[in-house]
């Protein structure tokens, strides 16, 4: 590849008709500062294209790690569906039985106290006819005491 150096140090024979020394150096300054600003640009140029191309690169690995963690994301999202599905289906399961085992205590319960009612109201009845009868044979006794204070009385009035 021809650099502006190359063309800088060119050198060329002179010949007896050629073309005017002075107007060949002018042109070729010119070509080189052309020739070097385009080599210098093409030279910056490739530099971008290489740090583009290495960034380009750099991107795509990104994207591929970002394609792998949505995918790892994904199924530990399902999965993570999955068990509260099957942790909440275990959680409803525990509370029905406790659920069921309380209705059933409760029903126990309350068939302990329906007896437990029955027994007092039969020692209640019992009870108040035990005391009844009591009262009963108080009041037929208080009824005869008083009959025999009666007539007791009514001897001594008779007797004076």
């Amino acid at each position: 590849m021809l650099t502006p150096i190359d063309i800088e140090t060119a050198e060329f024979k002179k010949v007896a008709l050629g073309y005017a020394p002075d107007a060949v150096d002018e042109f070729l300054n010119k070509v080189i500062e052309e020739f070097e600003r385009l080599y210098k640009e093409n030279s910056s140029l490739k530099d971008k294209l290489k740090n583009t191309e290495e960034a380009l690169e750099h991107y795509k690995s990104l994207e591929d790690s970002i394609k792998s963690s949505i995918v790892l994301a994904e199924k530990a999202s399902s999965t993570a569906k999955r068990n509260a599905a099957e942790q909440a289906a275990n959680i409803i399961k525990a509370a029905q039985i406790k659920a069921d085992e309380r209705l059933v205590e409760a029903a126990n319960e309350k068939a302990r106290l329906e007896s437990e009612i029955a027994q007092l109201k039969g020692r209640y009845a019992i009870l108040t006819s035990g005391i009844r009868g009591l009262i009963n044979a108080e009041l037929e006794y208080i009824d005869k005491s008083e009959e025999l204070l009666n007539s007791v009385t009514a001897d001594k009035k008779d007797d004076k």
